[in-house]
């Protein structure tokens, strides 16, 4: 057993006898078949658009992922328009600046003025120091107890304009300003009635705002508001037995309830409520608030109050009985009078109210 040869392709065999052309056969028979070595199993062709596609996403997800979210868009149109709207700011404040910068020093007037005299008559104004270049303002020296100027509503002002540099009384015609009617456009202009609208009657307000002069330049005016009553407000009034008629007066304005003799055959009037105003002259135009009724029937011929407004009328257009009343009167007053048919219209007699509040001029 020593000397027998190795198996072919057994482990005692070297490999190079296999080389060198022995045929492989061993003692049991031919030489058994090696396995072929499988081959790695094929992948499938991917091509180079599958790849990216697979890889990225489409262009349309790519917009949508970018696409802002609402709420985002409309922060960011606010943040733009709080933008503008402080750079307007801005704007105006600078062409006041540039005004105030174009406006000569001015000495000799004061920041704080002040101001006496009763509501209604010229005020006296003082001024000390100076005066610098502002914004418009307004400021409430006197607060009212009467009823609250609305937009239409019946209104009486008195405006007293000076001048910013020399302090000298500047309004028309060298006196204060009177408007009266009702609270609009028409009766009032614009920067007056923002001033007016929301006071009540009875109110002073001191307003301070730039204005340009007859030679171009611009300083500062101060003007002094009164908002006057409009009516002679008295709830509680005695109407004297001779008059022969009872009325009510609901919010301090007159309302006609009933007449126990409505065919007088002789005037009578009455002051009601005495003013403390200045002496009036009936030759000159009245403001003055005024309600007229029939006794027989009632019927309310013409009513002021909350409608038309203060009136101007001459004291002398009036019912001779009421004429005759005028020339005693003052402002302020309210007066009655009971005018027969015969001294009115011929048809039937009338009840008169009037609250004489001021001549016209």
């Amino acid at each position: 057993m020593k000397n027998q040869k190795p198996l072919a392709g057994s482990a005692a065999m070297p490999e190079d006898h296999l080389q060198k052309g022995e045929s492989g056969a061993t003692i049991f028979g031919d030489r058994i078949p090696q396995p072929t070595p499988l081959a790695p199993p094929k992948r499938p062709h991917l091509s180079p658009i599958a790849l990216r596609a697979r890889r990225y996403p489409s262009r349309k997800t790519e917009v949508s992922a970018k696409k802002t979210p609402v709420p985002a868009r409309i922060l960011k149109w606010w943040l733009a328009l709080l933008a503008i709207v402080a750079v307007a700011a801005c704007v105006v404040l600078g062409f006041y600046l540039w005004q105030a910068s174009r406006t000569q020093e001015m000495s000799g007037v004061s920041t704080r003025v002040k101001v006496s005299g009763k509501l209604g008559e010229q005020p006296v104004v003082q001024f000390q120091g100076r005066m610098p270049f502002t914004l418009p303002n307004s400021r409430l020296a006197i607060r009212g107890k009467g009823p609250l100027v609305k937009e239409n509503t019946d209104v009486r002002v008195m405006v007293s304009v000076y001048e910013g540099v020399t302090g000298k009384l500047v309004s028309k015609g060298g006196k204060a300003n009177l408007f009266a009617g009702k609270a609009n456009a028409s009766t009032l202009p614009a920067g007056l009635l923002s001033e007016v609208v929301g006071q009540r009657e009875g109110s002073r307000v001191i307003a301070h705002r730039p204005a340009t002069a007859n030679d171009g330049t611009t300083a500062m005016e101060i003007d002094i508001i009164d908002i006057l009553p409009t009516a002679v407000y008295a709830s509680k009034l005695q109407i004297p037995p001779e008059a022969g008629v009872t009325f009510s007066f609901p919010a301090g304005l007159p309302q006609f309830e009933s007449a126990s003799e409505t065919h007088p055959k002789e005037a009578f009037t009455s002051v009601l409520v005495p003013g403390k105003g200045q002496q009036l002259d009936p030759k000159q135009k009245i403001l003055a608030q005024y309600g007229v009724w029939e006794l027989d029937s009632g019927k309310t011929r013409a009513y002021t109050w909350g409608k038309a407004g203060p009136q101007e009328i001459l004291g002398g257009s009036t019912f001779q009985s009421l004429s005759q009343q005028l020339t005693d009167l003052r402002a302020n007053s309210r007066i009655l009078a009971i005018i027969p048919a015969d001294q009115a219209t011929g048809d039937s007699a009338l009840a008169v109210i009037m609250d004489v509040l001021a001549p016209a001029n």
